[in-house]
């Protein structure tokens, strides 16, 4: 197993929102990853708190995914507050993925992106996204007030979207959750490697200019996920490396990322 990580700044932040960190052990490896809410402050800070109290969370698996999240966003919460931050700082989101060589886990608590590479080279994608625009973070099981009133919207659930990439990138079904934590279970010995992303991997887009104006224009999540997921060797810094390839292939097509981005990934060879 081998696992790694990198997060980039978007062009419209002027501050990096988003952290992560792999570790790898002798039996286990995993990876944790945050991406700050844009409109609370500090964000920065509370993202890195996150996933500093994730990683630390991971190393005692007594607990359940869904209590873990929990137990790690409270001291991260808990954390913001001792060194004089106010509590939206905490405003972010929570993914872990861990192995242990035989059962992959993996944790997302508010929004973004897991793929999974089958042995057969097919992958899985499962997009988590909030209809209302406001994702459930993680620290809101913690803060009775702010979850009370993210209730009270009228579109308070999130969307669970499976794709799945082959000769095509098919939607096979899409479900709807108002659970904290999603938690995936899956036996190891299925998948080739395991990566989550934070939702910038939704913000690609590519500008053209005309004789009047400039027409910007998404690119589909189809298009990021091949470009962003085709690694050519799974040793030592291999989503850095990826991830400084894709930089290039991005320059050349003209595609740019609004939001940050970070992704963490295991190969579970």
């Amino acid at each position: 197993m081998n696992a790694d990580c990198t997060f980039v700044i978007g062009t419209t932040h002027t501050v990096c929102q988003d952290y992560a960190i792999a570790l790898n052990h002798s039996k286990e490896s995993y990876v944790v990853l945050s991406d700050g809410c844009s409109t609370s402050p500090d964000t920065d800070i509370g993202s890195r708190l996150m996933v500093r109290a994730g990683s630390q969370a991971l190393l005692n698996l007594d607990q359940d995914f869904t209590a873990l999240h929990k137990a790690a966003s409270g001291q991260a919460l808990q954390w913001t507050q001792t060194i004089g931050l106010v509590p939206q700082s905490a405003d972010a989101t929570l993914l872990t993925v861990y192995c242990n060589g035989e059962e992959l886990i993996i944790g997302v608590s508010g929004d973004g992106v897991i793929i999974l590479e089958s042995r057969s080279g097919t992958k899985d994608v499962f997009s988590i996204s909030y209809p209302s625009g406001f994702p459930l973070y993680p620290t809101y099981a913690h803060q009775r007030e702010r979850l009370d009133s993210w209730w009270a919207n009228a579109r308070a659930y999130k969307e669970v979207k499976h794709f799945r990439t082959g000769s095509t990138f098919e939607l096979l079904e899409t479900a709807t959750s108002t659970d904290l934590t999603e938690v995936f279970r899956l036996p190891a010995s299925d998948y080739v490697f395991a990566a989550v992303l934070s939702d910038g991997v939704h913000s690609f887009y590519k500008t053209q200019a005309t004789a009047t104006s400039r027409l910007t224009t998404s690119i589909p999540l189809d298009q990021v996920v091949t470009e962003i997921a085709s690694f050519k060797s799974f040793a030592g810094a291999f989503v850095g490396r990826r991830a400084k390839k894709f930089a290039s292939v991005c320059a050349a097509k003209g595609w740019h990322h609004s939001d940050d981005l970070a992704i963490g990934a295991i190969y579970l060879g």
